[in-house]
């Protein structure tokens, strides 16, 4: 019984970990254009940063992050319905178990604790998928981040005439 909890434990982490990934790859991808592009280097004792980033993929970037965010919404979402019909089983079997070894020995407790163990297994997939929300939330909640600091670009460059003039330099 030992090793095939170790086993379902094992393979439920592996699931937890590829299911993140696999959801979250694209955002993941489009947070790393950003991150890639950014570079910051220090010049005599100054620190000076600059973009590889045009203005339209930037542009680009903020139409697509938040598409990517709100498609893994949906997953997280489709995670969760299952959860609370999974919950509100388990509840039920743990319920309808405890009854049934009532004038078995031990306490309530006890017994309580034996009517779980026998619903551990969906318990167990229930604890999964609730890392897999937390993961994908944690990932959105990254990106929103890259994405304010797109605007923020953005927003700084439409302020020094970047967009359609080609730079800081034109004059205003």
């Amino acid at each position: 019984m030992a090793d095939t909890n170790i086993t379902l434990s094992n393979d439920l982490e592996k699931t937890v970990i590829d299911s993140i990934e696999k959801e979250s790859a694209e955002l993941t991808r489009l947070c790393a254009l950003v991150s890639d592009a950014a570079k910051i280097e220090m010049v005599n004792g100054q620190p000076v940063s600059s973009s590889r980033l045009t203005s339209d993929e930037l542009e680009i970037l903020a139409m697509r992050i938040p598409g990517e965010c709100l498609r893994i919404q949906a997953s997280i979402n489709r995670y969760m319905a299952g959860n609370v019909f999974r919950y509100l089983d388990i509840e039920s079997k743990v319920t309808q178990r405890a009854a049934a070894l009532m004038g078995e020995k031990g306490n309530a407790d006890e017994r309580k604790r034996r009517a779980e163990l026998e619903v551990l297994t969906e318990r167990t997939v229930s604890l999964a998928n609730k890392t897999i929300i937390k993961g994908l939330q944690s990932c959105i909640d990254r990106a929103d981040k890259v994405y304010e600091g797109v605007k923020k670009v953005m927003d700084f460059r439409a302020r020094e005439s970047w967009f359609d003039r080609k730079g800081p330099s034109c004059p205003r």
